[in-house]
């Protein structure tokens, strides 16, 4: 049943929110793939992080064009505050959130597919589906492997990585091991189990979205489908964008160690994968020495002593 929205319309089911950040070159392509889907009951509010490219301009005539499009603007401050700040600009009645970046594409049952996993799970907080990778002008790569990398899930169990059946939703014991989701865009979110958890923490960006999932795979497992529903755009820049990560990457680790929310066995899951890591780090190291990579070492030299300091501190904190 559809809730009433504060107005007095009735509320579409989900609302889409994309920040955008000098987005002009690919925001219409976006927009068109979520005009085109099957489900119809849905609004996008398209939330600006300081653009200085015309987006703002642009996206404000796409919702001339279409009343289901909102466009709001806020200061440069980073993703995860442009999700957050766009979450509040949407209909507090609908059922259903979803994040979509503004240079990714959807197939035209994208949100039929992740509303109907809902639909069919009702105690899930959220679903994912699968994702292929494509070049700047959106065609697909030679040989990609996204949605194989997607699908193959595994979680952490006794010391050792477990694979997940295909037809298995992704539990918390997955989650941690890495971002199935991979791109917000593949996945929908309850908007109650989004208010449980509370926003996206703009101090782990830009791995904002693995720690909001880690959040909500503490209240269910996620369910999972194996379609094919987006357009992943790859950027040149893209490594980056992982070195850049990385820093993230360890805070997550940290604040999901600490989280009050965690059962004893959740957390002694999170201690056990910091651990892991610590020996990836180190191997990461003996590496770059093996391959006089000499630019790597200092890096990572200061990403290993980093992680071994945070593991020798949880470690000795669980005994």
């Amino acid at each position: 049943m559809t809730k009433p929205s504060p107005s007095g319309v009735a509320a579409p089911r989900v609302s889409i929110v994309m920040p955008m950040f000098n987005s002009k070159h690919y925001l219409e392509s976006t927009v068109d793939s979520v005009a085109r889907q099957t489900f119809t009951a849905w609004e996008l509010i398209l939330f600006d992080d300081g653009s200085t490219d015309g987006t703002v301009e642009l996206a404000r005539d796409l919702a001339i064009r279409d009343q289901r499009i909102k466009a709001a603007t806020g200061r440069h401050q980073g993703v995860a505050t442009a999700r957050n700040d766009g979450l509040r600009e949407s209909d507090p009645a609908t059922e259903f959130i979803v994040f979509l970046d503004s240079d990714d594409t959807w197939t035209p049952d994208a949100l039929e597919t992740l509303v109907g996993a809902l639909d069919a799970h009702p105690t899930a907080p959220a679903a994912h589906a699968l994702a292929r990778a494509t070049d700047l002008d959106g065609r697909p790569y030679p040989n990609d492997d996204l949605a194989e990398t997607m699908r193959n899930r595994y979680l952490w169990r006794d010391g050792g990585f477990v694979d997940i059946p295909v037809t298995a939703p992704t539990p918390f014991a997955a989650m941690i091991v890495k971002n199935w989701v991979r791109t917000p865009g593949t996945s929908i979110i309850r908007r109650a189990a989004l208010r449980s958890v509370g926003d996206l923490d703009p101090a782990t960006s830009p791995a904002d979205d693995w720690d909001i999932n880690i959040r909500l795979s503490r209240l269910g497992d996620f369910a999972f489908v194996d379609r094919v529903i987006l357009n992943w755009r790859r950027h040149p820049n893209s490594l980056e964008s992982t070195i850049k990560f990385r820093p993230s990457y360890f805070e997550v680790r940290k604040r999901t160690i600490l989280a009050p929310s965690n059962t004893a066995e959740q957390r002694s899951l999170a201690v056990d994968l910091l651990g892991r890591d610590c020996k990836k780090c180190r191997s990461d190291v003996a590496d770059a020495f093996r391959d006089r990579v000499l630019r790597r070492i200092p890096r990572e030299l200061v990403v290993a002593t980093f992680a071994h300091l945070q593991y020798l501190r949880f470690r000795i904190s669980r005994h």
